[in-house]
């Protein structure tokens, strides 16, 4: 069948879209709809991951979690899209990337009219609708290390990519794989305005506000 049925990728976080299980066919949508439209990266467990253009970085528990699906029938349903050729799959040791094979054969002949017939407004807000879905993409991790180098810009103690790469060398040291206690050490150093990252402090170690050292009472002989 020739022509298009244009569906806003919004409609991917729609209650109705979401609300019940997927059909096979909802499910091989939705990838569509979640793939990225332009090249992307981002950290995971401090690791970076690029993501091009017509790829998704979702695993098997996402997706099972977000299709109401079994794992099992999530890996059986991309085995059989990928012996169909319609996908590929990369696995890594940190996640799994999805590259779904013609995307162009999907989306680009709708970009090119979209820039054409839109008016200048109706531009902007796609422009702002295309930055909002690349925040939705970054992982929460991402978002704090974010946070940190702007708080670096503002203290005018701007990060280099070595100086990145060292902050995340350290936080691997502290945390380990645990990506929640790396988003608490970097919020730590983010509301402290530090310009490193530290381990986290705790009701032990915390320091005392306005606390003041008194010296011990010397014996009377």
């Amino acid at each position: 069948m020739d022509g298009w049925v244009k569906i806003h990728r919004q409609m991917s976080e729609n209650d109705l879209w979401t609300c019940e299980p997927f059909s096979r066919g909802q499910a091989w949508v939705d990838m569509i709809l979640l793939a990225n439209h332009k090249p992307n990266f981002f950290y995971k467990r401090g690791v970076k991951v690029n993501v091009e253009r017509g790829q998704l970085a979702w695993s098997e528990l996402a997706l099972s979690e977000r299709w109401k699906w079994s794992r099992n029938k999530v890996r059986k349903f991309l085995k059989d899209l990928e012996k169909e050729h319609q996908i590929e799959q990369q696995k890594t040791n940190v996640t799994q990337v999805v590259t779904i094979k013609n995307y162009d054969k999907f989306q680009e002949k709708d970009t090119k009219q979209n820039t054409k017939r839109t008016s200048k407004g109706h531009q902007k807000d796609t422009n702002k609708n295309e930055k909002n879905e690349e925040e939705n993409n970054i992982s929460d991790f991402d978002k704090a290390l974010k946070e940190f180098k702007k708080m670096r810009v503002k203290i005018h103690a701007p990060l280099t990519e070595r100086a990145e790469k060292l902050i995340i060398d350290k936080l691997q040291k502290l945390a380990g794989d645990n990506e929640k206690k790396k988003i608490e050490i970097l919020e730590q150093s983010i509301m402290n305005c530090w310009k490193g990252v530290f381990q986290l402090n705790t009701d032990n170690n915390k320091p005392q506000k306005d606390s003041v050292w008194i010296p011990p009472k010397l014996k009377v002989l």
